[in-house]
């Protein structure tokens, strides 16, 4: 069994500037390097073979990986922790502290989706938004869908939201693929798509 370490993963990471996560290329840890090489003599014998020196292991990897907390999109979190009667989210003890922009951003997000009130308080929206175990966004949408009598189509779109991808797209059968796909497309929305894929 050989295994062959490139050095390189791709981790979830959530840019605050933009507020939208993105799948990004980065050096692995040290702790990633000794686990992969690990792999290479768990069934039989093997050999790891890394694509780079010992001095870049050494010198250029972190010694661990970034916790996940300090690289994604904190506004769940921010909402439970509010709800929780925490009022000074930028002081609050994580034990791996995210960056500060992050919270903020998470903050002005859930601001906009009328969860705080102007002060930074929990509002009653908020109150309704933190009981469901789903992102933010999505709980707002349901929650106003029963004021504009389509919670019933929104419930469908969000289910297959919170789903991983329904479409599949074969190796060699891309155009068939894409043939297929294309019967389900509605052209207003990607939404309306699920929607009407659901529905079929």
């Amino acid at each position: 069994m050989f295994v062959i370490d490139s050095g390189f993963c791709k981790l979830k990471v959530f840019n605050p500037r933009i507020g939208m996560d993105a799948l990004q290329v980065f050096p692995i840890s040290q702790a990633n390097a000794n686990q992969r090489s690990g792999r290479a003599g768990r069934t039989g014998p093997g050999q790891a073979w890394r694509m780079y020196t010992e001095t870049c292991y050494r010198q250029e990897l972190l010694y661990t990986t970034v916790p996940e907390i300090q690289r994604t999109n904190l506004s769940t979190v921010v909402l439970l922790l509010k709800s929780l009667g925490v009022s000074n989210l930028l002081n609050f003890h994580f034990m791996d502290p995210p960056p500060q922009d992050n919270i903020l951003t998470s903050m002005y997000q859930l601001w906009v989706l009328g969860a705080f009130d102007n002060i930074g308080n929990l509002s009653k929206l908020g109150r309704q938004m933190v009981e469901f175990p789903i992102e933010p966004a999505m709980s707002k949408l349901l929650l106003v869908s029963t004021e504009m009598g389509c919670s019933e189509e929104v419930l469908i779109i969000v289910s297959m939201l919170s789903v991983p991808a329904i479409f599949y797209r074969p190796k060699g059968r891309e155009e068939e693929s894409d043939a297929a796909r294309e019967k389900f497309q509605v052209p207003e929305s990607d939404h309306l798509s699920l929607l009407h894929v659901y529905q079929q």
